[in-house]
């Protein structure tokens, strides 16, 4: 087995949103401020000051208050979105997450390009990380706090690797790392030149269980996380946005753990459910659906961008929200070594008509489909392109149907159309529709027209043999 440890140092900030904010931002608890951002640190703030402190040195500064339900949240969120990396992710609560990736490795085509799939992904969601890779779970993580991201792929490395590591790494109270700091006790390698049963006399069990779980001497059983069958995120916004434009760079985001959920479950979404919240109005709701699943980021994003682009906003907004209630199952096309013209082009129809449809509406656009009718008024339809169709009626059919059938001239009992037509293929006879009171009883022609035309006429056999012009032929 091998694990990879993801560090999140800045949850508490990124759970507010707060991460990448150009101005000052210092999350406080317990009148103390333990996360602070890069423009807070440029202003001259550092941990652990006070509130007041913090106001001193930098009046414009903004002291949210720590929010650890909304961080267990997104780490919960991030669990689902990693489970497209492996098939047990544990979270490690308050700011980490674990990863069994050893059977991952041939899919991805080896640890390297695994963790740089990882870490694109992760850069993409605005996520900082310190990540470690090793035999065993705690010795991941251990290297992750450490900042140490060379692998260790063999158990037979992990003493040597870890007797490096400060002592810092281990999760005890502050009165235990003050202890070994007394004794001269600085890395884990002098830990482990101890004798165990005085190590854990001082120290308690804990330091020593830590140390065997890095070193795989005990078994560590972690707890996979299940990720659920629909997607819920909600992201609130650093600022309010006047512009879809704006609305558009906080979507690519809960895009992106979608899409990450959807690759693990290997599914696809077909409708999207979008809110736009607003701080003193009821929030704006939109459904965007497609013509087949998809969990292609870039294609989900452009559909959205289409169709907040014909949306007023009837207020700023302060946050998004974003619902997958149905995840479907998204069938894996077969691989070619060559790309197939036809299968390229269908898809490219696809995305072209949930472009325009998220544009104009969804019912502004439709395609044309026959019907199982041999009436022609009744023989078409609109249809989605999706939707299969029924078979065409027997015959030659105009390219041109007028709405409503026009009455002809006659000439010595011969149709007439500038003049006298010529009739050259017929009669068809279409007798049908008693079932529905639409019924009809006509006797159809191919004619040719002085000008060179050719029409589709019929001959009404109920009321006076009338003659009627019904379509072109192209």
């Amino acid at each position: 087995m091998l694990w990879l440890a993801l560090q999140l140092p800045q949850l508490p900030l990124e759970a507010l949103g707060y991460a990448d904010e150009a101005t000052a931002i210092a999350i406080t608890e317990h009148q103390r401020i333990p996360f602070l951002n890069d423009a807070a640190k440029r202003a001259g703030l550092q941990a652990h000051m006070s509130p007041s402190e913090a106001r001193a040195v930098s009046r414009h500064i903004q002291l949210p208050p720590r929010q650890r339900q909304e961080e267990a949240r997104t780490l919960r969120h991030l669990a689902d979105w990693a489970y497209q990396f492996s098939a047990h992710v544990s979270p490690r609560p308050p700011d980490g997450l674990l990863l069994e990736i050893g059977g991952s490795l041939r899919l991805f085509g080896g640890l390297g390009a695994l963790r740089q799939h990882i870490t694109d992904g992760l850069d993409a969601l605005g996520h900082r990380y310190r990540q470690g890779v090793a035999p065993t779970p705690t010795a991941s993580w251990f290297l992750a706090l450490a900042g140490d991201a060379t692998p260790i792929s063999k158990r037979c490395a992990l003493r040597e690797r870890l007797a490096c590591l400060p002592c810092h790494v281990l999760e005890l109270p502050a009165e235990h790392h003050q202890a070994l700091a007394g004794l001269g006790l600085r890395t884990l390698g002098d830990c482990l030149a101890l004798p165990r049963r005085d190590l854990a006399r001082r120290f308690g069990r804990e330091l020593l269980l830590q140390l065997e779980h890095a070193l795989g001497e005990r078994p560590e059983p972690r707890q996979a996380h299940q990720p659920p069958t629909r997607f819920h995120r909600q992201l609130d916004l650093p600022a309010q946005a006047h512009d879809t434009r704006a609305v558009a760079f906080a979507l690519q985001r809960l895009l992106g753990e979608l899409t990450g959920l959807l690759r693990g479950l290997d599914g696809g979404a077909q409708t999207l459910e979008l809110e736009l919240l607003h701080a003193r109005q009821t929030a704006s709701r939109f459904r965007i659906g497609l013509r087949r699943p998809s969990r292609d980021p870039e294609h989900l994003l452009s559909v959205c961008q289409h169709r907040l682009e014909r949306q007023e906003l009837a207020a700023p907004v302060i946050g998004l929200s974003l619902r997958v209630e149905q995840i479907q199952p998204l069938l894996p096309e077969p691989g070619q070594l060559l790309p197939d013209p036809a299968q390229l082009r269908q898809h490219q129809r696809q995305h072209l008509t949930e472009r325009l449809g998220a544009r104009l509406g969804e019912h502004a656009v439709t395609g044309l489909a026959t019907a199982a009718d041999h009436r022609p008024e009744y023989a078409w339809s609109h249809r989605a392109s999706n939707e299969t169709v029924a078979r065409a009626p027997p015959g030659e059919r105009p390219l041109w149907l007028l709405p409503r059938p026009t009455p002809l001239g006659q000439q010595q009992g011969l149709p007439c159309w500038h003049g006298p037509l010529t009739l050259e293929r017929g009669p068809e006879r279409i007798e049908t529709g008693w079932w529905d009171g639409h019924d009809i009883a006509r006797d159809y022609y191919q004619a040719r027209a002085p000008q060179g035309s050719r029409l589709w006429i019929f001959r009404e056999r109920r009321r006076k043999r009338e003659w009627f012009l019904h379509g072109f032929f192209g």
